[in-house]
């Protein structure tokens, strides 16, 4: 008997332990950040409204990477877009850095509250709210949405 309790107890220590590895392993972590890189690279579309931009910019400012962060802290991965139909380009792209350790993240162009992480498949859902506030800090640096 003492033997089968000693058994379940350590399957569930072994469970319960890859369920915090796994909910840490699908939440961004930003805390390592104290400066962040925006590149945005738009080229101007015949009958478009925006023009031409070439930026590339570290931001320092410690309130705007704090928000940065804010707007980051705690979300999760998606592995699809769900509902909304999203462009983006690394050409347009924030890297929160810290110079040992970085992770991208590409603003949809069109302004939808999505993030692509990189080049990769992977994305993070927002709130319009903190679509709009990225936007505006961004904006402080001379990168615009929509950028269609």
């Amino acid at each position: 008997m003492k033997k089968r309790r000693m058994v379940i107890l350590i399957i569930s220590v072994i469970v319960i332990t890859l369920i915090v590895i796994w909910w840490f392993a699908t939440r961004i972590n930003t805390n390592f950040a104290t400066k962040a890189l925006l590149e945005f690279h738009y080229q101007a579309v015949p009958g478009g409204f925006n023009p031409s931009a070439s930026i590339s910019v570290v931001i320092t400012d410690e309130s705007h990477i704090a928000a940065l962060k804010e707007i980051l802290r705690g979300r999760s991965f998606m592995a699809s877009q769900g509902r909304f139909i999203c462009n983006f380009v690394t050409d347009i792209s924030v890297t929160m850095t810290n110079g040992r350790r970085s992770i991208m993240f590409c603003p949809a162009l069109d302004g939808c509250p999505i993030l692509r992480i990189g080049d990769s498949n992977r994305y993070i859902r927002i709130t319009d709210e903190d679509r709009a506030r990225l936007d505006e800090i961004l904006a402080i640096y001379g990168a615009f949405f929509p950028a269609v």
